[in-house]
């Protein structure tokens, strides 16, 4: 009864931060926006403090993607405490992380996929053209405080070499932990269904769900990257209107990828019980 009541308010406390991190988040982004909309009257008055009040809601967004993060993990912990000796799906999707090296799988994965999604989404850019015959001074640091609708700016651009950029911005911070979080968690549960698995076949379908939906994510922060990778595959060529009108399937990208790397774990757990059942049978039988 302890444990219960122990996992009940560890869960209420991830809730709670999972909440005021998302609720923080969006209430700055909007605040941020009123003052650096076009023609806002506050616009001139405050330009002078602009760039340092830009630097302020760029740390908030990290503060408060750690803070999510962080109640996340609170509300899982609190999963696996309630699913002990359950048959319910959580169950079987927590009992695969009561061993560290999963854990381990979801960080590694999740760290590789986000650099790949860094370059995709123009998160990470190599230049081929040198940045310092452009006029702009390497290493150098630049904030672009408005403007534009909230979650696109502020922008933070570092000039890291003559030929490589790191530029940030909110929304595709956001996307890019969101989606390779998403896309560590289920690999590291598609590995551990590998193991436990003894039906190929079921795992093979769910590992190419689960792939569709990393695929789709690659897109989810580049609308350039998703019309470009259509037009080559409806045979457009490099053709600037059809890139553009082809960016419009970006929030299609968002509306599938997420969705589908959200469901894929329930998918991969339903199969690992069914298995288990398979196996608990087989072993009935032959006691």
């Amino acid at each position: 009864m302890p444990n219960k009541e122990n996992s009940i308010e560890l869960r209420k406390s991830g809730l709670r931060i999972v909440c005021v991190g998302a609720i923080s988040l969006m209430l700055s982004f909007v605040i941020y926006s009123r003052f650096t909309m076009v023609g806002s009257e506050h616009l001139i008055m405050l330009t002078p403090e602009l760039k340092a009040l830009a630097s302020v809601i760029l740390a908030i967004t990290f503060a408060t993607i750690a803070s999510i993060t962080y109640g996340i993990v609170k509300i899982f912990k609190a999963e696996q405490q309630v699913s002990i000796n359950s048959n319910s799906l959580l169950y079987y999707i927590t009992n695969a992380f009561s061993e560290k090296k999963y854990w381990k799988i979801m960080v590694i994965a999740a760290i590789s996929y986000g650099i790949f999604f860094g370059f995709l989404s123009r998160i990470f850019i190599y230049n081929y053209v040198s940045f310092s015959q452009q006029g702009i001074s390497i290493p150098s640091i630049i904030i672009i405080a408005c403007c534009n609708i909230p979650g696109y700016v502020p922008m933070f651009s570092a000039y890291v070499t003559d030929h490589f950029l790191i530029l940030l911005i909110p929304l595709n911070i956001i996307l890019a932990v969101v989606v390779s979080g998403l896309v560590g968690f289920n690999t590291a549960l598609g590995v551990y269904a590998f193991k436990t698995s003894t039906k190929v076949r079921s795992t093979k379908k769910i590992s190419f769900i689960g792939s569709v939906g990393a695929a789709g994510g690659l897109f989810v922060g580049c609308p350039t990257c998703a019309g470009s990778f259509f037009s080559a595959l409806l045979g457009f060529g490099v053709v600037g209107e059809s890139i553009s009108a082809l960016a419009s399937f970006q929030t299609l990208f968002i509306a599938l990828s997420i969705p589908v790397l959200v469901i894929t774990p329930f998918l991969v757990a339903r199969s690992i019980r069914t298995n288990c059942r398979t196996c608990n049978g087989a072993v009935n039988l032959e006691g």
